[in-house]
C-alpha cells in the first residue's frame, strides 16, 4: 500500500499578482472577452449609422473696449455727450447673451423650434446623408422648394398643403385613426394665426418653386422649452484670453442638426445681443423723447388754440395791441413758465438718478447727468467711471483682500456717498426753485387780473399765446437734444466673426465612436471575466488548483470540446491528449499502491458537476487497456449518472445486493474490456446510512475477483456515503473541475476525506491546456 499522504492544507491568500494567471484567466475567457468586442463594435456602428448628424457653428463677439476715460474733470461745460463708461464686465455681459429671453427670440427669429421636410420624408440619418448627399453640408443649403417658418409659437404636428399663387392651408397632422382638420389659411411671407396657432410661412430661398397640392410636415416645439434645453450645453459662451490675461472677446459654439439653421440662430443671437445693449443704453434718452414728444403735442394744440383765439378777439374787438404794463407782465410770465418748464425736466432727470443710486451698482446714465446742469456732479461722476476702471484693472491682479484693492474700495464709497449727497442737494434745491417760481407765477397772474376789463381779455389772450409760444421752443429743443444722444451713442460691442455654415459633421465621429465601443467592449468583457473569477468562488484554472492545494496531483484532464462531448463518455477514439491524461493518471497510481494487491480507489467530488462519472470510466477503462482486471462499481446509490448512460434501470446491482445478500450478474462495458456492477433497480433516497458489514462482505467479495475496484462515489459533503465508502479505500481521489468546483465546499470536502486518514489525492479536470492542440496534432500525424 502507499505510503502516509499529508492532509489537505489550503493556501492562504496573498496580495501579490500572478500575471500568469492573469494572462491565463484571460486566454480560458477569450471567447467571452471577444463576444463583448464584437458586440460593442455593433452596437458603435448601429449608433454611428443610424444617428442623426450634427454640425457645430462657431462665432466670436468683441463686447466693448477696456476703458475709456470720462469727460475730463476740468471741464466746465460738459454736455449730454459726456460718456463715463466703464471697462466691460465680459463674464457678466456673457450671462446676459445666455439669458433665456434673448435665446427665445433668436428662436422664434430663426425658426430653430419649427422643421419643415417634404411629406413622408424619411429621417436623415447619418447613413443616408454619407450615402445620398455625399456628406456635405450643401445639402442642408435651402433650396427652391424649402420653406421655414418663424414665429411660430404653438407646438404641435402639422401638415402645410400648398394650392398655389403663394397661398397654403395648415392642418393639424392626421393618424391611422383619425384625419387632419384645418387649423389656418395663410400667404407665403405673411403673418397668419387662427385657432391659437400663429406664424410666418416663407421660402426658405429665392424662386420657390410653389407647387399646388405640394405637402410639407410641420413639427414645432415650445421656444421656452428649446431656449432652455439650447442654454443647457447646447450653446455654449466662452470668455476668451485666461484668468491672468483676459480679453473682451466672447466665444459662441453652437451644436444642431442642421447647420444653415445654426448658422443663422448664432448670427441672429449676436445682434440680436448688440441691438438689446444699443436700446438700454439709450433707455433713458428715449423715455424723455417720449415725454417731451408727448408735452409737444399738447402745446402745439394749446398754442394753435390760442393764437386763433386771439385773432379772433382781435378781429371781434378791433383791440390790436396789449397796454404797455400787461405787456411787460406777459413777457416776464412767459419767462418765468419757461424756467418752471426747465426745472421741471432737471427734478424729473434728478428723481430718476437718485432712484438708481438707491436701487442700482451699476455706473449712472451720462444723459441723465448732463441734463442736471451740475457741473460738480458731472465731475464727481467723472471721477468715480475712472475708480471703477482701476478698481477692475486691481482686482485682475490682486485678490479682494489686497490693501491697493481697499483703499481703490474706499475711494469709490466715498465718491458714491458724495455724488448721493449732490443728488439730494440738487433734488432739493429744484423742488424749492419749483415752489419759488410758482410764487412768483401766481402773483404776475393776480397782478393781470387787475388790469382794466376792456385791456383783461386781450392780456390774457396774448399772455397764452407767448407763454405757449416759447414753452414750444423749449420742449423742441429738449426733444432735439434727446433724439441727438440717441443718435451719438456708440456702443463698442461688435461681431468679430460671423457664423459660417461648416465643412463636416461634428458628431457622429465614425472611426472614433467604433474604436472608442470595441475598447469598451474589450475592458467591459475583461471587468466581467474578473468580476466573474472575483465573486464565483471557484477555481479558474489547474496552476490555482494546484497553488492552493497541498495534495498529490495524480491528473491533469484536458476539457472536451462539444463535438468531443457527443461522442460518449470516452471521447474521440485513439490516442489523444484526452486519453494520454487518463495513461499518465494510471502510471501515477502504480507508483502509489501495492502491486499483486487487489486495489479500491474511490473517485469522489465535492459537487455534482465535477464531472467524476467521466473519470471513473475512463480510469477504468485504461487499466483494462492495460491487461487489468478491472471493475467499475456504480457506488452512487442516490443519483446514478452511470445508471442513465447504460440504461441499467431493470438490472439489479448494488442496492440489490446491499438488501437481498444475493450477488447480481455482472456485465461487461459495451465495447470495452473492463467489468461494471450497476447501482441497481432501486435508488437509496430514504437510506441514511449504508450497512458497513454488508458493505464489507460485498468489498471482500469483489477483491478476490479483481485486481482493481474503483468506486464511482456521490459528492460529499453533499451525500454523506462517502464516508461510509471511504473506509474500505486504498486510494481516495477527488475529482476538481476547473470553474466548477466550488472553494467552500472542496474546503469542507476535504476536511471529512482527512478525517478517514486514508492515502489521498487529487484529479483536476476540465484544464484548459496551451499544449492540448498540439498534442492531439501530434497524435494526428
Amino acid at each position: 500500500m502507499s505510503t502516509n499522504l499529508p492532509s489537505t492544507v489550503f493556501a492562504e491568500p496573498t496580495d501579490s499578482i500572478d500575471l500568469g494567471q492573469i494572462t491565463g484567466l484571460i486566454r480560458r475567457r477569450l471567447g467571452t472577452i471577444i463576444f463583448f468586442v464584437v458586440v460593442a463594435t455593433a452596437i458603435a456602428v448601429f449608433q454611428v449609422v443610424f444617428a442623426t448628424p450634427q454640425f457645430t457653428v462657431r462665432g466670436a463677439l468683441y463686447l466693448g473696449s477696456a476703458a475709456t476715460s470720462a469727460a475730463s474733470n476740468n471741464d466746465a461745460n460738459p454736455n449730454f455727450l459726456s460718456d463715463f463708461s466703464t471697462q466691460s464686465d465680459v463674464e457678466t455681459q456673457i450671462e446676459l447673451i445666455t439669458a433665456g429671453t434673448l435665446v427665445q427670440q433668436a428662436i422664434l427669429e430663426t425658426g430653430l423650434n419649427a422643421s419643415i421636410t417634404p411629406a413622408g420624408a424619411a429621417p436623415l440619418t447619418y447613413w443616408r446623408w454619407r450615402l445620398f448627399d455625399g456628406g456635405s453640408t450643401d445639402a442642408f443649403t435651402p433650396g427652391p422648394t424649402s420653406l421655414q417658418a418663424l414665429y411660430a409659437s404653438t407646438p404641435g404636428n402639422y401638415t402645410i398643403v400648398l394650392h398655389g399663387k403663394g397661398t397654403y392651408t395648415l392642418e393639424t397632422r392626421g393618424t391611422w385613426l383619425q384625419h387632419g382638420a384645418p387649423v389656418l389659411n395663410g400667404t407665403l411671407g405673411q403673418p397668419a394665426s387662427g385657432n391659437g396657432v400663429q406664424l410666418l410661412l416663407e421660402p426658405a430661398a429665392s424662386h420657390f418653386d410653389d407647387q399646388p397640392g405640394a405637402r410639407y410636415d410641420l413639427s414645432v416645439q415650445p421656444p421656452a422649452a428649446l431656449a432652455d434645453s439650447v442654454l443647457n450645453g447646447i450653446l455654449s459662451v466662452i470668455p476668451g484670453g485666461s484668468v491672468a490675461q483676459p480679453t473682451n472677446i466672447a466665444f459662441l459654439r453652437f451644436e444642431w442638426p442642421n447647420p444653415y439653421q445654426a448658422q443663422h440662430f448664432i448670427n441672429q443671437v449676436m445682434q440680436d445681443y448688440i441691438a438689446t445693449q444699443l436700446s438700454w443704453k439709450t433707455q433713458s434718452a428715449s423715455t424723455t423723447e417720449n415725454f417731451v414728444k408727448g408735452q409737444l403735442a399738447n402745446v402745439s394744440a394749446s398754442l394753435e388754440s390760442a393764437d386763433q383765439a386771439l385773432a379772433a378777439y382781435q378781429s371781434q374787438t378791433g383791440i390790436v395791441d396789449v397796454p404797455q404794463n400787461a405787456t411787460t407782465v406777459i413777457s416776464q410770465l412767459a419767462q418765468y413758465e419757461t424756467q418752471r418748464t426747465t426745472v421741471r425736466l432737471q427734478e424729473e432727470a434728478l428723481q430718476q438718478l437718485n432712484d438708481d443710486l438707491a436701487h442700482s451698482a451699476g455706473p449712472l446714465n451720462p444723459y441723465l447727468v448732463s441734463q442736471t446742469n451740475d457741473n460738480v456732479l458731472t465731475s464727481l461722476t467723472s471721477e468715480l467711471a475712472d475708480a471703477d476702471v482701476k478698481m477692475d484693472q486691481l482686482r485682475v491682479q490682486f485678490t479682494d483682500n489686497a490693501e491697493e484693492v481697499k483703499i481703490e474700495g474706499a475711494q469709490i464709497r466715498r465718491l458714491e456717498t458724495s455724488i448721493q449727497a449732490v443728488v439730494r442737494n440738487d433734488l432739493r434745491a429744484a423742488e424749492q426753485n419749483l415752489q419759488n417760481l410758482d410764487a412768483v407765477i401766481a402773483r404776475f397772474q393776480g397782478e393781470m387780473k387787475q388790469m382794466p376789463a376792456e385791456s383783461l381779455k386781450i392780456t390774457s389772450l396774448r399772455r397764452s399765446s407767448d407763454v405757449l409760444g416759447q414753452l414750444y421752443v423749449l420742449l423742441m429743443q429738449k426733444q432735439e437734444e434727446a433724439q441727438v444722444s440717441k443718435a451719438a451713442t456708440i456702443i463698442d460691442t461688435r461681431i468679430v466673426t460671423r457664423a459660417e455654415m461648416p465643412n463636416d459633421a461634428t458628431s457622429p465621429r465614425a472611426a472614433i465612436t467604433i474604436v472608442f465601443g470595441a475598447f469598451a467592449g474589450l475592458v467591459l468583457g475583461i471587468a466581467l471575466v474578473f468580476a466573474q473569477r472575483a465573486f464565483s468562488g471557484r477555481y479558474e484554472s489547474e496552476q490555482e488548483v494546484r497553488a492552493a492545494i497541498n495534495l498529490p496531483v495524480y491528473g491533469s484532464v484536458p476539457k472536451l470540446t462539444k463535438t468531443e462531448l457527443d461522442m460518449g463518455v470516452f471521447g474521440a477514439e485513439g490516442r489523444n491528449s484526452f486519453s494520454e491524461a487518463f495513461r499518465l493518471l494510471r502510471g501515477r497510481i502504480y507508483r502509489n499502491v501495492t502491486p499483486g494487491v487487489s486495489t479500491l480507489i474511490m473517485i469522489i467530488s465535492a459537487s455534482k458537476e465535477d464531472g467524476k462519472t467521466t473519470i471513473a470510466a475512463n480510469l477504468s477503462k485504461v487499466l483494462a487497456d492495460d491487461s487489468k482486471r478491472v471493475l467499475l462499481v456504480d457506488a452512487d446509490l442516490h443519483l446514478s449518472r452511470l445508471r442513465r448512460i447504460l440504461k441499467t434501470e431493470t438490472k439489479p446491482g448494488l442496492t440489490d445486493w446491499l438488501m437481498t445478500g444475493q450477488k447480481p450478474e455482472i456485465e461487461r462495458w459495451p465495447g470495452e474490456l473492463f467489468d461494471v456492477l450497476p447501482v441497481g433497480m432501486s435508488l437509496l433516497p430514504g437510506r441514511d446510512r449504508l450497512d458497513d458489514k454488508a458493505l464489507a462482505a460485498i468489498i471482500e467479495n469483489l477483491r478476490a475477483d479483481y485486481e482493481f475496484l474503483v468506486l464511482d462515489c456521490p459528492p460529499l459533503p453533499t451525500v454523506s456515503d462517502g464516508m461510509t465508502l471511504g473506509v474500505f479505500a486504498d486510494l481516495i481521489l477527488s475529482v476538481i473541475s476547473v470553474s466548477h468546483t466550488p472553494k467552500q465546499t472542496l474546503k469542507t470536502h476535504n476536511e471529512l476525506i482527512d478525517a478517514l486518514q486514508r492515502p489521498h489525492g487529487i484529479i483536476i479536470n476540465e484544464v484548459i491546456n496551451e499544449y492540448q492542440d498540439e498534442s492531439d496534432a501530434y497524435f494526428l500525424g
